[in-house]
């Protein structure tokens, strides 16, 4: 097939599922049903805001929020499918100080060398939301990819119809691994009445799951428990409390670095001397994970007067993660993978204070005061240096994993402003101070004034100034541009990442100036009840984007440009990171929607590419793409709802173009870069059954097939891991 055939796929594939929708409706007997959500993304009410309700996250009964986010338009999972191994990445970011996750207002993103971003339980949630890139003056410090709120479930939502306390119950199976999974909640209340409660539990156990290729995913399974509980109160007239508490753990047998693909069998030389078993055991760490989290909100709205409707949050996380490898390895060197065991905590603390004022049929005004407070302690136990003073014996800080802490405080104000009827004008502004704290390592060799080692405190601060125009020009459409200028501070492990002095690159990274964004974006939505014919709904929403870093943040890579100036080699007590070029991302989202009665037809598209200015081996070299930056994608959904038997069935493809637009160095791929990538195409088909009436009706069955064709295929974000062959994944839940 042609090059510009392939390209054209997925329209002409897009066209002819809603044609077929169309046609296939008009001899529906349903009668209208209420709008069906099933495409990953509402009307966009807001610029470059993706919304995913319970019916989308349940539907493909997905293992990890990034394989719930993965069908989203400019969304893509990365890492591996090991638990704990997954990354998010959004318009090519995919670092935890670019794409930031939350739940319930509590941090989630884990900082760690080749480990997953966050490891939050999708069983949990009710609700996620993607902003995407740096638009909303309510978050700061970063966030250029995305800021990600997911959000658990309520007792609202859980409750039969007309009742004020229940219980839920659910079993699930997914034949790819053989996991088994349970679920039991009870709950009471509900925002109807003075007050309310949630208690919820979730647990799973997996094997070694397939590839599409038929070979094993060696240690992809194990065995994860999630629990939360949630209380709701609102004793007076305008008055409303809320308090929500997480934990979510795993324990498994998996390689140090989770994002890894195929593990290298072991030597004929170790399965000798180890045995086929301790051979094996030696390529990998038993880690046991947790992550904690508490959030809760004071929200007080006047009804009487409306430039008074003050919400107080405060949230904190702690996520701890603990490896120990086999006895039989204590004798190899794993100082640049922490040592042979390691105990990793990183928590976060935040506090908002925002009032919401209307003044006037015209006038918006959102201002607020946020702190934060986030600290990392790696600790380290190396065997081979157990003797070794330089090295305190064998406990140290994690190489690659420094202690320290950042706090930020900011300000902000949003002004929404309707000058004229169907315009809408958002100008904000910013403001962030952030301090950083670092810790000397316990390892006297990384504490040595003379290599240019120093933990001493350094500061940043700036404005970060946003406008946003929406203007409804006509009866469903809207259109709207948003300009953005913001930063992101150097963070702790940039800033205080340190060598042993004989390195050429010893220092702590003091001189790092913030990277500075300027974005812009250009949006088109369409939203209309009988567009096409009485009886349909038709939407359709398109974001064009381009964002424009200097100054940004990376390693000092290669042999002959690791200094200031081309072929000059770096100073002693040089750092290990610098500021380079900067470089540029631009792309688009585009999504459809269409239901005629019971039929439904979706699609969504996305293309993101870039440049870095220069080379991020070579600052003064030639330009070069975007490591990070996906392949362009396609989702395409079609299927069926009929009412009466509460029966819902659909068919989804998911297509990706081969991606080999990646940076190069001399002739060959340098080490920073990912392999190039094929394309490929998966089908999935989902279907529930949820009776309206009898003995069953508050019963609930799902069946998804993923990947029904067991495909053979390695995502290009996934760094050359194979994706997961064919899973049937199945689940049978109760109210009462």
């Amino acid at each position: 097939m042609r090059r510009d055939s392939a390209a054209t796929l997925p329209f002409r594939l897009t066209a002819l599922c809603l044609c077929l929708s169309a046609n296939a409706s008009l001899a529906a007997e349903d009668a209208l049903l209420p709008p069906l959500k099933v495409r990953a993304t509402q009307l966009q009410k807001q610029l470059g805001v993706d919304k995913l309700e319970s019916e989308e996250i349940s539907r493909p009964q997905a293992r990890s929020l990034a394989e719930v986010l993965d069908v989203l338009p400019g969304v893509n999972a990365g890492g591996s499918p090991r638990p704990g191994g997954q990354v998010i990445n959004v318009w090519g970011y995919r670092s935890v100080e670019q794409v930031q996750v939350q739940l319930d207002g509590a941090s989630q993103t884990f900082s760690k060398y080749q480990q997953g971003t966050s490891f939050i339980e999708p069983e949990l949630l009710g609700r996620v939301e993607v902003i995407k890139g740096a638009q909303s003056a309510l978050y700061g410090n970063g966030g250029f990819g995305a800021v990600i709120r997911a959000e658990t479930k309520s007792v609202d939502e859980l409750l039969l119809p007309g009742e004020s306390a229940g219980g839920f119950a659910k079993f699930g199976y997914q034949s790819n691994g053989g996991q088994f999974s349970k679920t039991a909640a009870a709950y009471a209340g509900g925002s109807e009445h003075m007050a309310d409660i949630l208690a919820y539990v979730s647990e799973s156990r997996a094997g070694d799951g397939k590839t599409g290729g038929g070979e094993t995913y060696l240690f992809s399974g194990g065995e994860q428990r999630a629990g939360m509980l949630k209380l709701g109160f609102r004793p007076w007239a305008g008055h409303q409390f809320r308090l929500s508490l997480v934990r979510q753990e795993s324990e498994m047998r998996t390689p140090w670095a989770a994002k890894s693909g195929d593990i290298a069998a072991p030597s004929d030389y170790d399965i000798k001397r180890y045995g086929w078993e301790e051979a094996w055991l030696r390529k990998t760490v038993m880690r046991d994970q947790k992550v904690d989290s508490i959030s809760g909100e004071w929200r007080y709205a006047s009804p009487d007067l409306p430039w008074l409707d003050l919400a107080v949050n405060y949230a904190q996380s702690r996520r701890y993660q603990h490896d120990k490898r086999p006895e039989s390895t204590w004798k190899i060197d794993f100082r640049s993978s922490y040592g042979h065991e390691s105990w990793v905590t990183q928590n976060s603390r935040s506090l908002d204070v925002r009032n919401t004022a209307r003044l006037g049929e015209r006038h918006k005004l959102v201002s607020g005061l946020a702190w934060s407070k986030q600290d990392w302690d790696p600790l380290t136990f190396l065997a081979n240096k157990a003797k070794d003073p330089d090295y305190n014996y064998g406990w140290m800080n994690a190489y690659g994993g420094n202690r320290g802490e950042e706090t930020m405080r900011s300000a902000y104000l949003i002004h929404e402003w309707t000058p004229f009827v169907g315009w809408r004008v958002s100008p904000s502004l910013r403001y962030d101070q952030v301090n950083l704290f670092g810790r000397p390592n316990l390892a006297p060799i990384y504490n040595v004034a003379s290599a240019g080692h120093d933990y001493r405190p350094v500061s940043f601060s700036g404005w970060s100034p946003r406008l946003a125009v929406d203007w409804r020009f006509a009866p469903g459409w809207n259109a709207s541009f948003s300009y953005v200028d913001t930063w992101r501070a150097p963070s702790v492990d940039e800033v205080y990442a340190a060598q042993i002095p004989q390195s050429t690159l010893s220092g702590t990274s003091r001189q790092l100036k913030p990277e500075k964004l300027r974005g812009f974006y250009y949006g088109l939505n369409f939203d209309r009840n009988g567009a096409l014919t009485p009886g349909d709904r038709l939407s359709l929403s398109l974001l064009a984007y381009r964002q424009l870093v200097r100054d940004n943040i990376y390693m000092r890579l290669g042999h002959g440009n690791t200094g200031d100036a081309p072929g000059q080699a770096p100073k002693p007590g040089t750092g290990f990171y610098r500021n380079m070029s900067g470089y540029q991302i631009h792309g688009y989202d585009l999504t459809l929607d269409y239901q005629l009665r019971g039929w439904f037809a979706s699609a969504a598209f996305s293309a993101t590419s870039g440049n870095h200015r220069n080379s991020l081996r070579d600052p003064w070299g030639q330009s070069e793409p975007v490591v990070d930056a996906p392949p362009r994608k396609a989702v395409l959904t079609t299927g069926f709802r009929v009412a009466r038997l509460g029966l819902t069935l659909g068919v989804q493809g998911k297509f990706v173009r081969a991606q080999d637009r990646i940076p190069y160095f001399e002739g060959s791929r340098t080490a920073y870069a990912m392999p190039p990538s094929k394309g490929y195409a998966l089908a999935n088909l989902f279907a529930s059954w949820q009776p309206q009436s009898g003995a069953f009706k508050n019963m609930e069955a799902r069946l998804s097939i993923d990947n029904l064709t067991n495909r053979d295929y390695r995502p290009y974000l996934t760094e050359g891991a194979q994706g997961m062959g064919r899973s049937i994944r199945t689940s049978l839940s109760w109210r009462f």
